[in-house]
């Protein structure tokens, strides 16, 4: 996707923040928002630190904050265009492709960022880029993108599970660059430009860190939430031991991962090695050097029963569920980090509700996608069975002579000669790639559902503390839907009550709360009468049973008789599937399609969320500022260029962050 900040900034482009909204300080009462001239903006700039979006509501806008920790934030709008354009563009496999198509793809992503002055910029904005040093920087999941390449003078470090990009440029030029990724599935960060001067590597590198930090003050100046404001001394005692939480989790996913990858390529040879040993047991006449049909017709008797492969195929089945279990503890990981930036960017306001939906939307994205999984590897394993078999009748055909009768004895030899291939035979070693892809889909699904337990537990676990959420006496309140902003106006909530009360659809979805609010009450009795929380992980072990899908495998290759039909028996299955099992019948009733949120139309209503969105979309970002901040260091790569471009212009106490999400 192309975008260009001159394009959507001189007509349409810029910075969206409030227009009418308050700047706040702790204690402040807010005061309306200022309509500046163009000229008036940039002198208000002066000595302060400038936040904006890219993506625009109905006004150009900038939040200004005061260096330092203390004071106010300010929130002006005016009609100008910003001092840098900035355009984002994509290939796919080579050619140019838009955001839409590579969002998700997989498969070879270039992603070229383009940043130069504007032109269109008049008197100071010029100025900022004739003389603030333009720093770019985003983020790729590593997990999901391998193989990262960039231009020459592009930065690449780690962070977390990120690879974080940056580059720079002298102030008044352009910073061009490529990267490139083989992606699983595609999806990056938004990209945040920070311009700023300073006269030394380590004093960018410092100016950076302290952007950074500036930007996780501009939710609670939208909010006014004292809470949010001093999130970690409000929800100190919660933000902690949700901390323990995540990183437990973390280190679950490490030696759960580690260890189930093992059992998982034990398995996976051991499976192999039963299905050729039995293919061997059949075979008649001369070996050849091609899979011989019957002898995989015999096979098929020993799927099921008491023997070697019918055992192997349990034990692979088992380490498949097994590997793609473990990977429930990152994405548990990843929702509980989510869950604390939450919490300290916003509060915990309404965060109940938030978890409830987030539990349902990625148990059964992880159903779905789990399922998909077992068809995609299921399809994977039949040709690379083949082509493991026609390799293996290769080697065992050389290494006995053709003869038969001597193939036992060169069994073993041949398999591991076979799985020697592997790396080496194209065709064996592209089949296994399809098998590793779909490996990854399943572990990709199982991320999904280990987030939908973390939301969910979370949510059982600490409802008390999460401000807003409580029920009525029948444990239900209508109220609690309302925005934020109206729960507390007289007009709005009789308003609500009223369609609860009177209309067909509020009096349904008030007898479906209730039963969700029963089913709730009964599960939280059952766990103190079972001893209480289980803390040790937020993720449970899956209820699928795999052993049809893998017994398929042997199956459909048979009955391809040579591996070019019958691949609807290697769809999967979804009558063993059972996602659902684990999920509590509150959660179960809550994740319905149903009339949920159909009162939230019955009213137009003023909504602050999106500007909360902006600003969380600007702070989240700060970890990626303070890893480019090492990398603008004296002994960075970024640094060096700084270093080597002998000087910088005339220093301005000004600073900027700009954000946009090219993906949007």
């Amino acid at each position: 996707m192309h975008r260009n900040l001159r394009r959507i900034c001189g007509a349409t482009l810029s910075v969206a923040l409030a227009a009418a909204v308050p700047a706040v300080s702790a204690t402040a009462t807010p005061l309306p928002g200022r309509q500046l001239e163009a000229q008036d903006a940039a002198a208000s700039f002066t000595g302060h630190d400038v936040f904006t979006t890219a993506e625009v509501i109905d006004a150009r806008r900038f939040y200004i904050a005061p260096r330092g920790s203390e004071g106010a934030i300010e929130h002006i709008s005016t009609d100008t265009p910003l001092p840098w354009t900035v355009s984002v563009d994509y290939t796919l496999d080579g050619p140019s492709a838009s955001g839409v198509q590579v969002r998700g793809a997989r498969g070879l992503v270039g992603v070229h960022v383009h940043v130069q002055p504007n032109a269109a910029a008049q008197g100071d904005m010029q100025r900022f880029a004739r003389q603030l040093r333009p720093v770019v920087v985003f983020t790729l999941p590593t997990r999901d993108c391998a193989d990262i390449s960039a231009d020459n003078g592009v930065s690449l470090s780690q962070s977390g599970q990120r690879t974080v990009v940056a580059a720079t440029a002298d102030p008044g030029e352009a910073v061009d660059f490529r990267v490139y990724a083989e992606v699983a599935r595609f999806s990056m960060s938004p990209v945040v430009l920070a311009a700023l001067s300073a006269d030394s590597p380590d004093h960018y590198a410092d100016v950076l860190r302290t952007l950074a930090a500036q930007s996780g003050r501009l939710t609670a100046s939208v909010n006014n939430d004292t809470a949010a404001q001093g999130a970690d001394g409000a929800h100190a005692e919660l933000i902690a031991t949700l901390t323990t939480l995540r990183d437990q989790e973390r280190a679950l996913a490490k030696s759960a991962i580690a260890e189930q990858t093992t059992q998982h390529s034990r398995a996976f040879h051991e499976y192999m090695a039963a299905y050729v040993g039995s293919y061997t047991t059949h075979l008649s006449g001369s070996i050849g050097t091609k899979t011989q049909l019957g002898a995989l017709m015999g096979t098929a008797g020993e799927l099921k029963g008491d023997t070697p492969l019918a055992h192997a195929v349990t034990g692979l089945a088992t380490a498949v569920n097994a590997l793609s279990d473990a990977h429930q503890h990152t994405g548990a990981a990843d929702e509980v980090d989510r869950i604390i930036q939450r919490i300290r960017q916003q509060g915990t306001q309404g965060l109940s509700e938030e978890l409830k939906k987030t539990a349902g939307e990625q148990t059964r994205l992880g159903a779905k996608e789990y399922s998909a999984g077992q068809s995609q590897l299921s399809q994977a394993m039949i040709p690379y069975s083949m082509a493991y078999t026609d390799a293996y009748t290769a080697h065992l055909d050389t290494l006995a002579g053709g003869d038969v009768g001597a193939a036992a004895q060169f069994q073993q030899q041949a398999i591991e000669q076979t799985n020697a291939d592997n790396t080496t035979d194209p065709n064996l070693s592209g089949n296994m790639q399809n098998v590793n892809a779909a490996m990854d889909t399943l572990a990709a699904a199982r991320e999904h559902t280990g987030a939908g337990s973390a939301a969910r537990q979370i949510m059982l676990r600490f409802s008390g503390r999460f401000g807003g959420d409580s029920a009525g006496a029948d444990g239900v309140e209508p109220i609690n839907k309302l925005q934020p902003a109206l729960r507390h106006s007289p007009l709005a909530q009789q308003a609500y009550r009223d369609w609860y009360a009177h209309s067909i659809g509020g009096r349904a979805e008030m007898l479906r709360a209730k039963r969700i609010a029963d089913a709730r009450a009964a599960e939280r009795q059952a766990r103190s009468a079972n001893g209480g929380d289980d803390m040790s992980t937020l993720v449970s072990a899956s209820n699928d049973d795999a052993s049809a899908d893998v017994a398929k495998y042997a199956g459909s290759v048979t009955s391809a008789g040579g591996g070019t039909a019958a691949t609807t028996q290697g769809s999967g299955s979804d009558t063993h599937t059972n996602s659902d099992g684990a999920i509590p019948e509150s959660e179960r009733l809550a994740t319905q399609l149903g009339y949920s949120g159909l009162a939230n139309h019955q009213l137009i209503v003023p909504s602050a969320q999106y500007l909360i969105d902006e600003t969380v979309q600007i702070g989240a970002m700060a970890p990626a500022l303070s890893a480019a901040a090492d990398a603008m260091g004296a002994n960075g790569a970024l640094g060096r260029q700084v270093a080597a471009s002998g000087g910088e212009a005339s220093l301005l106490d000004s600073r900027m962050v700009i954000v946009t999400n090219p993906l949007r």
